[in-house]
Parts: structure tokens; sequence; C-alpha cells
């Protein structure tokens, strides 16, 4: 995907490349998103959230935005310009992060932003893609064809199931 984005007909978003300039809001939204939306797995308890959080900085978006892989955010379109969710996708077929901003929840940012990344995936090479899911996500990854195909065995792994899809040429 370039970074001039894909705009999706009738969403009120597009879907983008991240870059640099990005790595405040990236940051700002997982930040939210997890305390707001993931409240089934860390519980509000602040040493969990805490430790979930620990990583969630302008510095570590940045350093993930300049690796490999494929670091997307949805912005909204219009004159705000609003960070709306991120998703990122590392070259071995592993997503690792989809979160949506909590003010665009159900307005289907997390689903165009796993369409992105599988087709990064597909350009790439990969058709066998895993992820590790929240016990947040599981019924939204269920709904777009991923099977779980494992729990994570650390208790402490916020992770509460492994997930994978066959992408098909």
């Amino acid at each position: 995907m370039n970074s001039k984005g894909m705009k999706l007909a009738g969403s009120g978003f597009e879907i983008r490349s991240a870059e640099g300039m990005d790595a405040a809001e990236i940051a700002a939204v997982l930040r939210r998103s997890i305390a707001e939306l993931c409240v089934a797995d860390h519980n509000n308890d602040p040493e969990r959230l805490g430790s979930w959080l620990r990583n969630k900085t302008e510095e570590t978006a940045l350093g993930w935005i300049e690796g490999p892989g494929q670091v997307l955010v949805a912005v909204s379109q219009g004159s705000d310009r609003q960070l709306l969710g991120v998703g990122m996708a590392l070259p071995a077929g592993e997503v690792v992060l989809n979160y949506v901003d909590p003010s665009a929840r159900y307005q289907g940012v997390s689903k165009a932003l796993m369409w992105s990344l599988e087709s990064y995936f597909t350009t790439i090479g990969v058709t066998h893609v895993s992820l590790r899911s929240t016990l947040t996500a599981e019924r939204f990854y269920r709904s777009i064809g991923y099977v779980q195909s494992d729990i994570p065995l650390d208790p402490g792994d916020r992770a509460a199931a492994i997930f994978e899809k066959d992408l098909h040429p």
C-alpha cells in the first residue's frame, strides 16, 4: 500500500501507511483502546493495565513504523483527520496490532485494517496468518474467518487465544 492510502467508499475514513508524524497519535489511540475497550482483559487492574500500556509510547510507535513489516492507520476524512485505528503486520505472517479508538468502535475500522493487512500479506507472498487475540476481540476475529488454533500457556499472557487464517490467492 502506498502512503497515499485507500479510501473506502462510504466509510468516512481511509487506510494508509503510517508515517513518523503519526507516532504520538498512534500511541494515544493504543492507550485509549486498551484502557477503555479491553476492560474484560485487564479488569481495571492497575498493575495489569500499566504493564500493557508501558510500551505504548511515541518512541515505540516510531520504532514500529521504521521497522520491518507494515503499520497502517485509519484516518477520518474531512478537516479533522483524526486517527481512528492502527494495525501492524510482521513479514513472517503475524498481525501484532489491531486497535480502534473508542470513538470509532463498530464503524468498520478494525475490519478495514485487517483486510488491508491481509492484502499486504498477499502482496509479499504470505498465505498463512496468525495473531494473538484478547478476550475482547475473539468474536471479531472469528467473524472475519480466523480460527482459534491454540491458547497461550503463560497465565500472565495478555492474549486469550491464538488465531490463524489461510489466505487464498
